[in-house]
């Protein structure tokens, strides 16, 4: 008498083997949003590298910062490395006139922030100095956006 195998994989080695593919689609998807959050940081760095010429040029051609930022004047932020708020702001710029100095601060995709300070050059900055009180570390004093008296700040969509 022949006796009858069967042929194929049981369930526990199919198990096995899905278990294996889950572990390694997992390693990679972490490995590839380290890769982007840090693609995202760069970019976000280089902006305000970029950002921190297109000013010093002005300031150099007009013997100041500029008070307000122009669409004209070249500024360009990477399209997706910046993390907006609901209202599509990508960064902030503020300049006290009376310290001749100014502050740019951007937040990234990968939920860090930077800021380029014409004192200090760029740093990254903790999530909970950002916001409106971020003009403070050059000598502004109100938190208010709405307030138009002793400085100028602006939140803005520069990104493409």
């Amino acid at each position: 008498m022949k006796k009858q195998t069967n042929a194929g994989f049981t369930i526990v080695e199919l198990l096995v083997v899905i278990v294996v593919i889950a572990i390694l689609a997992a390693v990679t998807i972490v490995a590839y949003n380290g890769i982007q959050n840090r693609a995202n940081d760069t970019a976000v760095q280089s902006d305000l590298r970029n950002f921190h010429g297109i000013v010093s040029q002005y300031k150099a051609v007009h013997g100041l910062y500029p008070a307000t930022l122009a669409a004209d004047m070249g500024i360009k932020f990477s399209r997706d490395a910046h993390g907006r708020d609901v209202q599509q702001r990508s960064a902030r710029y503020c300049v006290n006139a009376t310290t001749d100095e100014y502050l740019i601060y951007a937040k990234s995709k990968s939920g860090n922030h930077f800021k380029y300070m014409s004192s200090g050059g760029l740093s990254a900055t903790p999530a909970n100095q950002g916001g409106y009180d971020i003009c403070s570390q050059i000598g502004l004093s109100t938190t208010n956006p709405q307030h138009n008296g002793v400085w100028n700040e602006n939140w803005a969509t520069w990104v493409n």
